[in-house]
């Protein structure tokens, strides 16, 4: 059965296609045709694309970083390394530090990502998914002090159910009270909660039978 809301974006991808075809020189159509097959799933034609205009525009850094991008979700990661190390050094912005602390994170290098995600909220310090990326990073690193700070960032730009969701893990493993923080996240998103609330009741099960008092 067709969808009607990706047989859209396929003809518009049709559409930027033809453009190029007339003139591939239009760097405004390339970036937006590579982010439209990133929308779709289309990962190899969106490589293609970006790899080949980077040979008419090799020191394009919108172009590069697209393709860092395509790199990353093509689990292609040291490849997407490289190119948002080139981006660093070229002073390209926050992204690249946000980016690279994601690819470090896939592959299990946490306290590197932790590195690059802290440099990324100094230079955004109000952008909400560096934040989370953080406060991720932290907690999945035992550093629930931490972690509880960045949740608390995320919660003051917009507050969602899984920052206040992992607040509340963070104050259980510091001894604090969560019982506000479930009540926020159920109500921000039962849907999620009713998602994550087997991870809470392990995390319960093991408190008690480590001797923590969490209420």
């Amino acid at each position: 059965m067709s969808n009607p809301q990706e047989d859209k974006k396929r003809a518009h991808i049709q559409k930027l296609v033809a453009r190029l075809n007339q003139n591939n020189r239009q760097l405004d159509v390339i970036l937006e045709l590579s982010a439209n097959l990133v929308d779709v799933g289309d990962l190899e034609q969106a490589e293609e694309l970006l790899a080949r205009s980077l040979t008419l525009f090799p020191d394009n850094q919108d172009l590069i970083y697209n393709l860092g991008n395509v790199y990353f979700l093509a689990d292609k990661y040291d490849r997407a390394n490289e190119l948002f190390d080139q981006l660093i050094n070229k002073n390209y912005g926050a992204e690249a530090y946000f980016m690279k602390a994601k690819s470090l994170d896939e592959q299990g290098q946490k306290s590197l990502a932790i590195a690059f995600a802290l440099t990324a909220v100094e230079k955004m310090p109000k952008d909400s998914a560096a934040n989370e990326l953080l406060a991720d990073l932290l907690m999945a690193n035992g550093n629930f002090e931490s972690a509880q700070q960045y949740y608390s960032k995320v919660n003051e730009i917009k507050p969602s159910a899984k920052a206040n969701f992992n607040l509340a893990i963070c104050a259980m493993n510091l001894e604090q009270p969560y019982q506000d923080y479930l009540k926020q996240s159920k109500s921000l998103d039962e849907h999620y909660y009713i998602e994550h609330e087997k991870k809470l009741a392990d995390l319960q099960k093991f408190l008690s039978k480590n001797g923590g008092s969490n209420d």
